[in-house]
């Protein structure tokens, strides 16, 4: 059976009037006013696992994947910061929304566990006080 082309219906011009009604989506961080990311924060977004790439935080922080990425090879100011991050100090704080934090409190935990496996010993060493 060969069919003619009145036949067919015009997909494009079906399409294309799907789309028009259709809402463009928002992505949360991508607008003209949003913060990039910096070089050395892109890197570490892209060498971490997929499940501990901090998307969320990403979108709606990128400051603080910066800072992040700049304390990443110093074991000791980066736990600093995660604590700073997840433990407010200041007082009269809003903080992370709970997606943000989960994200904070599992990238503390492959650092600890896969990127710097020793570390979490030693700081239980020290905190003891025998």
């Amino acid at each position: 059976m060969i069919l003619q082309s009145s036949s067919i219906p015009n997909v494009a011009s079906a399409s294309a009037d799907a789309s028009a009604a259709l809402p463009a989506p928002v992505v949360l961080g991508h607008g003209p006013d949003c913060e990039p990311l910096g070089i050395q924060a892109q890197r570490l977004f892209a060498s971490l696992p997929y499940a501990y790439r901090l998307s969320i935080t990403r979108q709606r922080f990128p400051h603080v994947l910066d800072r992040i990425a700049a304390e990443w090879e110093a074991p000791r100011r980066l736990l600093q910061l995660m604590d700073e991050l997840l433990i407010d100090q200041r007082g009269n704080r809003q903080g992370f929304p709970f997606e943000s934090v989960l994200e904070l409190t599992n990238l503390r935990e492959y650092y600890l566990n896969e990127v710097h496996v020793g570390l979490r010993t030693q700081i239980e060493t020290r905190r003891t006080p025998w």
